[in-house]
């Protein structure tokens, strides 16, 4: 710290107009060498760092819909039930708490925090669980976390050739840093399924698809925003799927008058204007969203996804951007990068963590007329 050393005239004053004015002067000293650092000070309180990361299931599930017969089918699950097992959930998720431990966010949005059952229907004897090893593993870095929202997507169950039924239950949720450095809390949890799905037909029976969203208000310094995730339909070829649950998103979760966060996988290429699913993200734009990445770089085009299948990709696939932080309100983006997309973030068995990048952003919030 600079010392400034002041030079004063000698003044006659009563002895209380003296006190008054050694307060005033030493109050007045304080602030002026103190300023800097205090300003400094609030900016770290005002500001919140976010992150969003699809854990991905584990396997392609094209193939189940590509089955003709009760059997195929059958012989579908059985296949993806052992890419399931394959891509070791576990492990992947141990990296993704990896990545958490180094951004340290205070809110986590996930897609793809998945549960997958096996037995007699109904199956419930739990293989894994990715929400559940994803705050083991915190757990075991130091860091608590606790989930805050949880909206359920898909849950799906079919026999396979092993002579059990497969369960997969998919799983939105939100994170909130809940250790002793945790300076966010959070209110009014929503959550809500779109009112627009597809439905899938199979040799056994139809699959309705089912996505969603779910939010909660937080607060920070005395200033509150909604957070919210989502993981839209993917496309093509369900094109105007995707764009209707996006407008139902923008109609629900944003419909308030506090500052908005929105942070998922929106399935919406943002980085190509002649790919189909590019009019989602306009839409989203044109409704009064900034994307934080194209804020802090807008020549970088940010590819978050997609590994391949099994994970064991030697090379990084990425070529699309649809994992985004968008906001509305008075936000600054001090900073937005991505994690699990280097050689250094894959798994001791050479998996990297999902087939999706994370994106971890620092948001400032703006003083308004309020605070």
């Amino acid at each position: 710290m600079q010392v400034r050393y002041l030079k004063l005239r000698r003044i006659t004053l009563p002895m209380r107009g003296f006190r008054g004015l050694l307060v005033a002067t030493l109050v007045g000293a304080l602030m002026f060498a103190l300023g800097p650092a205090a300003a400094a000070h609030d900016d770290r309180q005002t500001q919140v760092r976010v992150m969003t990361q699809n854990m991905y299931v584990g396997a392609d599930l094209g193939v189940l819909f590509e089955a003709r017969t009760p059997r195929e089918f059958a012989a579908a699950v059985t296949l993806v039930y052992q890419q399931l097992l394959a891509s070791d959930p576990a492990e992947r998720a141990a990296a993704v708490a990896r990545e958490i431990a180094q951004n340290k966010p205070d809110l986590v949005a996930l897609q793809e925090a998945d549960i997958v059952r096996t037995g007699q229907p109904p199956a419930t004897n739990v293989e894994s669980d990715q929400l559940k090893a994803l705050l083991a593993a915190l757990d075991r870095l130091g860091l608590h976390y606790e989930t805050v929202a949880i909206v359920p997507e898909q849950d799906v169950e079919a026999p396979s050739l092993l002579g059990f039924d497969v369960r997969l239950s998919e799983r939105n949720a939100i994170l909130a840093r809940a250790d002793a450095h945790r300076h966010v809390k959070v209110s009014n949890l929503q959550a809500q399924t779109y009112a627009i799905q597809e439905t899938f037909q199979t040799p056994v029976a139809s699959i309705i698809g089912r996505n969603g969203w779910t939010s909660v208000d937080a607060t920070v310094n005395g200033r509150t925003f909604r957070f919210v995730t989502t993981h839209l339909q993917p496309a093509p070829p369900f094109v105007t799927t995707q764009l209707a649950q996006a407008r139902d998103l923008v109609a629900s979760a944003a419909n308030t008058e506090l500052p908005v966060v929105f942070a998922g996988d929106f399935n919406a290429t943002a980085n190509d204007p002649q790919n189909p699913t590019f009019p989602t993200y306009q839409f989203l734009l044109n409704s009064g969203f900034t994307d934080a990445w194209t804020e802090e770089h807008p020549n970088d085009p940010g590819f978050t996804c997609c590994q391949a299948p099994d994970l064991r990709n030697p090379v990084s696939t990425l070529s699309v951007r649809i994992d985004l932080v968008l906001f509305r309100g008075p936000f600054d983006v001090k900073d937005i990068h991505l994690v699990g997309n280097r050689q250094g973030d894959r798994t001791p068995s050479g998996l990297w963590p999902s087939d999706h990048a994370g994106v971890v952003a620092t948001l400032k919030l703006a003083k308004t007329k309020d605070h």
